[in-house]
C-alpha cells in the first residue's frame, strides 16, 4: 500500500505531564515509516480501521479499539481500509507511566502484551482524556481523569514479567550500538565503526540488532536523529538548524524523514509545540 497522504491532524504538548505529548488524526489515509517511541503509545480509534506491524505480526483495530505499544518497541502504522481513519493517540513517558503505577500499588515496569484490545468504556474514557487535555482549563479535572484512565489501563492490560524477561535478552553488542549511535548521531557513522566496537562481522551485527530492536542500525540512527530534531525544534531552533544539528543533509531531508515518521513537517511541530504548550 502506499497511498499518498491526506494529513488532518493536531498536535499537542502538555509540559505539565512531563511533556505528554497528544496526536489526533482526522480522516487521513497514512502510512509510517518504521519507528518507535520512547515512551509508551495510548490511543483509540474513532472511524475507519487502523493497522500495524508490531512484533512479527499484523494487527487491525477497528473503531472504538484501543492501541497500547511499549516503549522502544518497533511498528508500523497505516490507513487498513479504503475509508479513511480517524485516532487519537496520547504519548506519555516511562516515568509518568512508572509514577502512576507506584501510585496504583503496581509493582515493576508496566508491558502490554496485547496492541490492539476492545473495551468499549475505556476506549470512551480515552476519548474523553484526549479532549479534555486538549481543551479543559480545569487541572484537577484534567489531572484526575489522566490518573483515572492511566490506571485502569495499567490494572487490565499491563504485564509486569515479560518486560523484564526481554530486557535481560538483549544482546551486549546492541547495547553498544545504541550507545555509539547516540552518543554520534550527528556523524556520518559507517558500518565498519559499529563492526570495530562489537567486534562482530556485518551481517551478524545487523541481523542481531534486528532481532533484539525490530529494525536495522541505520533506521534506529535516523530515528534517534527525529527525537533530536523535536527536542531542537521544541526550543525554538529553525529548521534549518536542526537539520544540521542531527547530521542530515539538508532542510528538505529533515522534512522528508520527520514527516515519514511522525505525519506532520517539522515546522507544524515547532510551531505548535510552542503554541499549544501549557502551564
Amino acid at each position: 500500500m502506499n497511498r499518498k497522504a491526506d494529513l488532518n491532524t493536531k498536535f499537542c504538548l502538555i509540559q505539565e505531564f512531563d511533556n505528554l505529548e497528544l496526536f489526533r488524526a482526522k480522516a487521513i489515509h497514512y502510512n509510517y515509516a518504521r519507528h518507535s517511541h520512547p515512551g509508551y503509545s495510548i490511543g483509540v480509534i474513532e472511524s475507519g480501521v487502523g493497522g500495524n506491524y508490531y512484533r512479527g505480526s499484523t494487527y487491525l483495530a477497528p473503531p472504538k479499539s484501543i492501541i497500547l505499544m511499549n516503549p522502544e518497541e518497533a511498528h508500523t502504522g497505516y490507513s487498513a481500509e479504503e475509508l479513511p481513519l480517524s485516532y487519537r493517540m496520547l504519548y506519555p513517558s516511562t516515568d509518568l507511566i512508572n509514577q502512576i503505577a507506584r501510585e496504583a500499588q503496581i509493582i515493576g515496569t508496566p508491558y502490554f502484551k496485547d496492541a490492539v484490545v476492545q473495551n468499549e468504556v475505556l476506549a470512551k474514557n480515552i476519548f474523553s482524556l484526549h479532549t479534555a487535555l486538549e481543551r479543559a482549563q480545569n487541572k484537577l479535572e484534567k489531572q484526575s481523569l489522566l490518573v483515572e484512565v492511566f490506571s485502569a489501563i495499567l490494572y487490565y492490560y499491563a504485564d509486569i514479567t515479560v518486560r523484564s524477561i526481554r530486557l535481560n535478552k538483549e544482546h551486549q553488542a546492541v547495547r553498544l550500538i545504541k550507545e555509539y549511535l547516540h552518543d554520534n548521531f550527528s556523524s556520518n557513522i559507517s558500518l565498519e565503526q559499529l563492526v570495530k566496537i562489537t567486534k562482530l562481522n556485518r551481517s551478524y551485527l545487523i541481523r542481531v540488532f534486528r532481532q533484539a530492536v525490530g529494525m536495522p542500525p541505520y533506521t534506529y540512527l535516523n530515528q534517534i536523529r527525529m527525537r533530536k530534531a523535536k527536542q531542537f525544534l521544541n526550543l525554538g531552533m529553525s529548521i534549518a538548524d536542526t537539520a544540521n544539528a542531527v547530521g542530515m543533509s539538508d532542510q528538505s531531508h529533515l522534512t522528508r524523514h520527520f514527516k515519514r515518521m511522525f505525519g506532520i513537517t517539522p515546522g507544524y511541530y515547532r510551531q505548535m509545540s510552542t503554541s499549544f504548550k501549557t502551564d
